[in-house]
């Protein structure tokens, strides 16, 4: 029997007619019914995607209450003016640098320059920092070095260094009494863009 007589039979038009259903059903399975898998599938992974996220928010809006607290706790502590404020780090730097020139202004050194300090966390909170380089006599630095740390806001001189002035070709002068003196301050900030 040839192909030609096996396609002429009952049996050869039966196997071509299952085979073709067999085929479309493939086709209609591979087209419909898996495109329409996947789609459940992505569905059901973008709703566990939301639920984790939505979990997340709702620990986070657990917290109103605390976060609440924390920032009174912080509008009571510096009611006493303890923290610099500004409406961003900008600001509470700018603050912090007016203040220390202010000091220094009062303690009758000469500023020779002000630099800003890398921000350092400290239990939760930000402390700002500069380093301030002054020269002046011996009494005006240690009237600077008193103020500093004095009265509000809270300012913390983490390192101090002193250089006494020498003039080594001339004669000495009583401006040779003045000693350079630099200093590295830092206050907790109270900014507003800050949690």
């Amino acid at each position: 029997m040839n192909w030609a007589d096996l396609r002429q039979s009952p049996l050869g038009r039966r196997a071509a007619f299952v085979g073709a259903n067999l085929l479309i059903l493939a086709l209609f399975y591979l087209a419909v019914v898996e495109s329409a898998r996947r789609l459940v599938a992505d569905g059901a992974e973008m709703i566990a995607q939301r639920r984790v996220t939505l979990a997340r928010y709702e620990a986070v809006a657990a917290q109103e209450n605390a976060i609440a607290d924390y920032a009174q706790q912080v509008a009571e502590t510096n009611a006493r003016g303890e923290l610099i404020d500004g409406e961003s780090e900008g600001i509470v730097n700018a603050n912090l640098q007016a203040r220390l020139k202010a000091l220094a202004e009062q303690s009758k050194v000469t500023v020779r320059s002000i630099q800003m300090l890398p921000t350092r966390p400290f239990h939760g909170a930000t402390l700002v920092g500069a380093r301030l380089d002054v020269s002046g006599s011996y009494d005006a630095v240690h009237a600077l070095a008193r103020a500093l740390e004095g009265e509000p806001p809270l300012l913390i001189v983490t390192t101090a260094a002193l250089r006494g002035q020498l003039a080594l070709w001339r004669a000495p002068t009583e401006s040779d009494q003045d000693i350079e003196a630099q200093f590295d301050v830092f206050g907790g900030a109270l900014s507003k863009d800050r949690p």
